[in-house]
């Protein structure tokens, strides 16, 4: 499992050649092949209990491949395939971590209170899910990132956290209505 901000931070350009006149990558490129298990070459096939496999002596497998043709430089990258694109719910925006299991939901999502790319910088909270002590799933957000925040979600702190809610769009209503009605400071007189 990764954390969701290794999803959206943290990621390296790839580098062209050091002299490349013109540091541009082509287009894209994807396939799909299959692949062969180690063990499948005598007469007993693949078999194990994972749940999420198929139980078959090849798998699918996707390659992406990105070029440069002005220095020669070919990245090609071994990837698992997913994505969803950002939802606007309650007045924000949720960016959906990686699903737990490849055709699930996703279990984190990233806020923002705009739909612009996400950054660090703009990202304003967080909504994950878990199971209570029922075996229920449920909900929590948390918002306004800061280092010295009192709640740590995932891998990081915010200054307000939500009650467990039974809904993400429950959550996302917790996080707009915190950003646009913020609480205001108690002053205390001693």
């Amino acid at each position: 499992m990764e954390l969701i901000t290794e999803t959206y931070f943290g990621w390296d350009s790839l580098s062209h050649a050091a002299d490349c006149p013109n540091p541009v990558w082509d287009e894209a490129q994807m396939r799909h092949t299959e692949g062969i298990r180690p063990q499948s070459t005598g007469p007993d096939h693949h078999t194990c209990a994972h749940p999420n496999c198929t139980h078959a002596d090849t798998f699918r497998r996707m390659q992406l491949r990105l070029a440069c043709r002005d220095c020669g430089t070919v990245h090609t990258i071994g990837e698992s395939g997913w994505g969803q694109a950002p939802t606007q719910h309650g007045g924000v925006w949720l960016w959906p971590g990686r699903p737990a299991a490849p055709g699930r939901e996703p279990r984190e999502y990233l806020v923002t209170l705009q739909g612009a790319a996400i950054t660090r910088a703009t990202v304003y909270g967080i909504i994950t899910g878990y199971r209570d002590s029922s075996g229920n799933p449920v909900w929590q957000a948390g918002c306004e990132p800061t280092d010295d925040g009192a709640h740590q979600i995932s891998a990081i702190r915010w200054r307000h956290a939500s009650p467990a809610y039974d809904s993400v769009k429950a959550c996302a209503e917790f996080i707009h209505i915190a950003a646009h009605f913020p609480q205001r400071s108690v002053v205390v007189n001693v």
